[in-house]
C-alpha cells in the first residue's frame, strides 16, 4: 500500500515537473518571439528612417541636376529608396489610418520618379511644375526626418507605442498636398471625370429605374432602389431576385456602369468559345457595337472577357468592357462598363510614322507575326497611340510590343500567358 502511495506522489512530483518545464520554455520561447518581433520592429524603423534621410538628400540634389545622366541617376535612387522605404513601413506595426498620408507620400515619390526617368529618356525636359513638386515633396521628406528622429528606438515598440510616437508625423501630413503628374498613384487617377457622362443630362431615380429594368429584360417592379454611390461616378443602385442581382446605373447619361449575379455555380456546360458567343449575343442586344475581344479569364464557373472598343480600326484599350458569362447556363452574371464610361470619346489622333518604320524599333530577338494601331492608356490615365506588334520569342513565348506612333519609342512590352484558364498578360 505504502509503495502504491510512493509511486503516486513520485508521479505527480514528475507531472508537476514536467508541466514546470513546459511552462518555462513557452515562457522562454514567446520572449524570445517578443525579441525577435522587437528587433525586427526596430531595425524596420531604422532602415525607413536611413531611406528617408537619403530621399530628401536625392531630392535636394534634383532640384540643381541639369544633365540627362545625372537626372536620371537621381530618378533612379529615388525609385529604389522609396521601395526600401515603402516596405519598411509595411513592416511596422501601425493600424493607423491617420498615417495613410505617410504611406502614399512615400508611394508618390517612387511614382514621380518613374515619370520622370521615362520623360528624360524621351529627351524632355523637366518642367518648373515638376521642379517645384520635387521642392515640396523634399520639404514633406525633411518633416518626416525630423519625426523618425524623435521616435524612441530604445522603448517596446507595439502597435500602440508606435501610433503614439508617429502622431506628430500624422498632423504633418495632414494636408499633404494633391500631386498632378502622369503615373499610376498620381491624384488625378482618383479625382477623373468620366468622359461619355460630360454634358449628359441627370436624370431621374424612376428613369434609372426604367433603364435598369429594360437591360435587365424584366419588370420594373421587381427591381428595388437601394443606397446611391457617390464620388466621381454617381449612380443610381438597384436589387433583383431577393438582393441577388445587383445593377448601377449613371445619375448622368442613364448608362448601366455595373451588373452583378452572385448566384452560385453549377456544373460546367459550356466552354469559351460558346461563352464568347453568348458575350458577343448580349452586347449586340444592348446596342453596345464595335468592340473588339482582347483577354479572358474563367474562374470559379464564370468566364470573364474584356472588350476594347475600335474607332476606325484602331484598338482603344481604355474603353474597355467586361463581360460574364456563368459557364453552366450562359446566363450574363457579370458586367462592368466603369473603363468605357470613364474614358469614351471620340478621338482624333494619328500616326506619324508607318508601321514598317516603327518596327524598326523592336527588338530583333522578337519575330513580329502582326501588327496594328492601339490607343494605350498611360500608367496616369493619359492615352498615347502606339502600333500593337503581336511577336514570338526565342522561347516561343507571344509577346506585344508597344511603340509610340509618333516617337518611335518603346511605350510597354507584355507578355501573353496561355492557360486553360484563359489569356493573361504580365
Amino acid at each position: 500500500m505504502k509503495t502504491k502511495k510512493v509511486l503516486s506522489i513520485v508521479g505527480i512530483s514528475l507531472l508537476v515537473l514536467v508541466l514546470g518545464g513546459m511552462s518555462v520554455y513557452g515562457f522562454l520561447q514567446a520572449e524570445r518571439y517578443r525579441r525577435d518581433l522587437q528587433y525586427g520592429y526596430k531595425r524596420s524603423l531604422n532602415d525607413l528612417s536611413d531611406c528617408v534621410g537619403n530621399i530628401e538628400t536625392a531630392l535636394d540634389k534634383a532640384s540643381y541636376a541639369n544633365t540627362a545622366t545625372e537626372q536620371n541617376g537621381l530618378a533612379a535612387e529615388l525609385m529604389r529608396e522609396s521601395s526600401l522605404a515603402a516596405a519598411s513601413l509595411a513592416a511596422l506595426p501601425s493600424d493607423d489610418p491617420e498615417l495613410d498620408n505617410v504611406s502614399k507620400f512615400v508611394t508618390q515619390v517612387g511614382d514621380f520618379s518613374m515619370v520622370l526617368s521615362r520623360k528624360i529618356s524621351g529627351g524632355q525636359k523637366i518642367t518648373q511644375d515638376e521642379y517645384k513638386t520635387m521642392k515640396s515633396l523634399e520639404s514633406y521628406s525633411q518633416k518626416l526626418t525630423q519625426d523618425m528622429g524623435n521616435v524612441d528606438l530604445d522603448s517596446t515598440i507595439s502597435t500602440k507605442n508606435f501610433s503614439r510616437s508617429m502622431k506628430d508625423t500624422a498632423k504633418d501630413f495632414a494636408n499633404f498636398p494633391t500631386l498632378i503628374y502622369d503615373g499610376p498613384f498620381s491624384d488625378n487617377v482618383t479625382h477623373q471625370k468620366p468622359k461619355l457622362t460630360q454634358r449628359k443630362e441627370s436624370i431621374l431615380q424612376g428613369n434609372a429605374q426604367n433603364i435598369a429594368a429594360g437591360f435587365l429584360n424584366v419588370p420594373q417592379g421587381q427591381l428595388t432602389h437601394t443606397q446611391d454611390t457617390a464620388g466621381n461616378l454617381p449612380c443610381y443602385n438597384f436589387t433583383a431576385d431577393g438582393g441577388r442581382v445587383r445593377i448601377s446605373v449613371t445619375k448622368q447619361g442613364g448608362f448601366i456602369s455595373e451588373i452583378s449575379d452572385s448566384r452560385e455555380s453549377g456544373e460546367q456546360k459550356l466552354d469559351y468559345e460558346a461563352a464568347s458567343q453568348k458575350a458577343r449575343a448580349f452586347l449586340q442586344s444592348r446596342g453596345i457595337q464595335d468592340m473588339k475581344e482582347s483577354y479572358y479569364i474563367i474562374s470559379d464557373g464564370i468566364c470573364l472577357i474584356n472588350y476594347a472598343y475600335v474607332q476606325d480600326e484602331v484598338v482603344c484599350y481604355p474603353d474597355l468592357v467586361k463581360v460574364g458569362i456563368a459557364l453552366d447556363t450562359g446566363g450574363i452574371v457579370r458586367f462592368q462598363a466603369t473603363g468605357y464610361i470613364m474614358n469614351h470619346t471620340k478621338r482624333s489622333s494619328s500616326a506619324k510614322l508607318t508601321a514598317e518604320q516603327a518596327q524598326k524599333n523592336v527588338s530583333r530577338s522578337l519575330t513580329v507575326q502582326q501588327s496594328r494601331l492601339a490607343l494605350i492608356p498611360t500608367s496616369g490615365l493619359n492615352e498615347v497611340l502606339t502600333y500593337e506588334f503581336l511577336c514570338s520569342g526565342t522561347q516561343k513565348e507571344r509577346v506585344l510590343v508597344y511603340i509610340n506612333a509618333s516617337t518611335g519609342y518603346e511605350e510597354n512590352i507584355l507578355i501573353l500567358q496561355q492557360s486553360d484558364q484563359g489569356i493573361l498578360t504580365r
